[in-house]
């Protein structure tokens, strides 16, 4: 939903460590930053950034249900989320990947994310939402890229779904990181260039339409 501009910006980034910007140059050029920059209109606007390197989506389950949190969602105009990768993470660490697990795994972080998002839902229907999809991490480039590019969309189509559902914009990298290895600071994160390009999705995406519908201040960290 766009935002009237004599309405102060209060954004809520949650997430893992793309939302904290790890492999960024500095806090304030990662992609939340720069996506507040451009939706500042005043000094009154805010954002806060709540990314937990490693965070899985039961973590971020468990912290969107806390007192704090459901008190503030009421009061927010715009919310990013990014989540799930470290749960693929886990399951890779742990090692072997089989066609059931990895299938257990993807339905385990879309119930996840629908329960997140229920949540969020129910204690603001009116807030601009964003749910940031995957690209394949460098690793699955020599594992197999065709069947890493099955499994990322399979998780991007998941996502998708559920953004219709909820009215949520769908921010997904999966095209701009493709084969884009000169975007990765290491094997999972973003370099500048990388959180540049999120950036621009999400700047892109921001005055645009819902998923499945068609229509400079200090950053308080």
């Amino acid at each position: 939903m766009m935002e009237s501009l004599s309405t102060p910006v209060s954004y809520l980034a949650l997430g893992d460590s793309l939302t904290e910007g790890i492999g960024a140059v500095s806090p304030q050029q990662h992609f939340v930053a720069q996506f507040f920059r451009h939706l500042q209109h005043s000094k009154q606007c805010h954002m806060r950034n709540w990314g937990i390197s490693g965070m899985t989506s039961a973590e971020l389950l468990s912290l969107v249900t806390t007192p704090g949190v459901t008190r503030l969602l009421p009061r927010l105009t715009h919310l990013s989320i990014t989540t799930g990768g470290c749960d693929f993470i886990e399951m890779y660490e742990k090692g072997p990947m089989r066609l059931r697990t990895i299938l257990q795994t993807i339905r385990m972080v879309q119930d996840r994310v629908a329960r997140i998002l229920e949540v969020i839902r129910t204690h603001n229907g009116q807030s601009t939402v964003y749910l940031l999809g995957f690209y394949i991490p460098l690793p699955a480039y020599e594992l197999g890229v065709k069947k890493a590019s099955l499994f990322v969309q399979t998780m991007n189509h998941a996502y998708a779904q559920l953004c219709r559902k909820y009215h949520v914009h769908f921010i997904n990298p999966f095209d701009t990181f493709y084969n884009r290895f000169d975007y990765f600071a290491d094997e999972v994160h973003p370099n500048q260039q990388g959180y540049d390009q999120l950036a621009r999705l999400f700047i892109e995406s921001g005055w645009g339409s819902v998923a499945g519908q068609n229509p400079q201040t200090e950053v308080n960290m």
